[in-house]
């Protein structure tokens, strides 16, 4: 399987509410279903691809957070710009995905 994808899952969901809205209009139940069903299918794909996106984030967040500790404590101060660079791209990516 695919990774989650956030426009697929909104191209998914647009797609969906058209074929649903048509469906409803016409009086077509197939297509309303099949609307519905592929609206579905995206909304519980953009979930997965917001709980991937976070799960990310928390790791590149710890990460660099246990990287730059080490880093300070051993004195590399390169690395440690670094990681704490890693660090808040994790904290982002959380932010991004809540």
């Amino acid at each position: 399987m695919d990774s989650p994808s956030r426009s697929n899952a909104k191209k998914d969901q647009f797609v969906g509410n058209v074929k649903e809205t048509t469906g409803n209009v016409l009086g077509n139940e197939r297509l309303q279903a099949e609307g519905k069903l592929q609206n579905g299918s995206g909304q519980a794909e953009e979930t997965a691809a917001n709980i991937s996106g976070y799960v990310q984030g928390v790791v590149n967040q710890v990460s660099g957070a246990v990287q730059g500790a080490v880093s300070a404590l051993t004195g590399n101060t390169s690395s440690e710009v670094s990681n704490k660079a890693q660090a808040k791209k994790g904290e982002a990516q959380k932010a991004f995905n809540s």
